[in-house]
């Protein structure tokens, strides 16, 4: 007895096993759907920071720019009175000169990085996208598969007792037409007139037929 309890315990611990596993396909899905958009979110916020640094630097590199045409200016208006300031001037320029080319090499690959990490989000998204339809569309597909197998693994018993009931429900309707339908007063004179009515008919097509009749016998 002892042998079969335990291997009774063993075939309900795989059952549930198989079971558990079968049952945790919709949870693995939802985590995978959960943490890609955990990581679109954490790239967005990435975007948002790399775009608040692009303002950043373009916003510096106009006020370089401003910068070398100030210098250039100063050492023009300078020259011809005060030779080396004018020369500091243009070693100004010159280093604004050094810092715009640098930044706008900077700016190169700031744009090249950005619109990467654009591209990855719009990807990620729609790929966001394509595991929740289908999803949705796996959770239709096994709701309609155990609709159907709960239809199949019907007990015998059950499929004839629902025939028999609906039977019974049938005699019972049929009874309730017959009774609804139990000839009346107004039944009989309704079959009077259209008795009358027949006759009549019946004797305009037998005059109709003894016309020709006599049509024929005097040809």
């Amino acid at each position: 007895m002892a042998v079969f309890k335990r291997l009774s315990a063993t075939l309900v611990s795989r059952i549930d096993q198989v079971v558990s596993q079968i049952e945790n396909h919709d949870a693995v899905v939802e985590v995978a759907i959960r943490d890609a958009r955990q990581a679109v979110a954490k790239s967005k916020v990435r975007m948002a920071r790399l775009q608040s640094d692009g303002v950043r630097l373009r916003r510096k590199l106009a006020e370089l720019r401003k910068g070398e045409a100030q210098w250039t200016q100063r050492a023009r208006s300078c020259a011809t009175k005060d030779e080396d300031r004018a020369i500091e001037c243009l070693r100004r320029r010159r280093e604004c000169q050094r810092q715009i080319t640098e930044l706008e090499k900077v700016l190169e690959q700031h744009a090249v990085l950005e619109e990467r990490l654009t591209r990855n989000i719009r990807t990620a998204e729609e790929r966001v996208g394509e595991m929740s339809q289908q999803r949705n569309m796996m959770r239709t597909r096994q709701s309609a598969a155990e609709a159907l197998n709960s239809i199949a693994g019907m007990d015998e018993t059950v499929v004839s007792d629902v025939a028999d009931a609906f039977e019974r429900w049938e005699v019972k309707v049929v009874g309730a037409e017959l009774e609804a339908g139990s000839p009346d007063v107004g039944d009989s004179l309704e079959r009077e007139y259209l008795g009358a009515e027949e006759r009549e008919a019946l004797r305009a097509e037998l005059e109709n037929l003894m016309a020709n009749k006599e049509n024929n016998d005097d040809n």
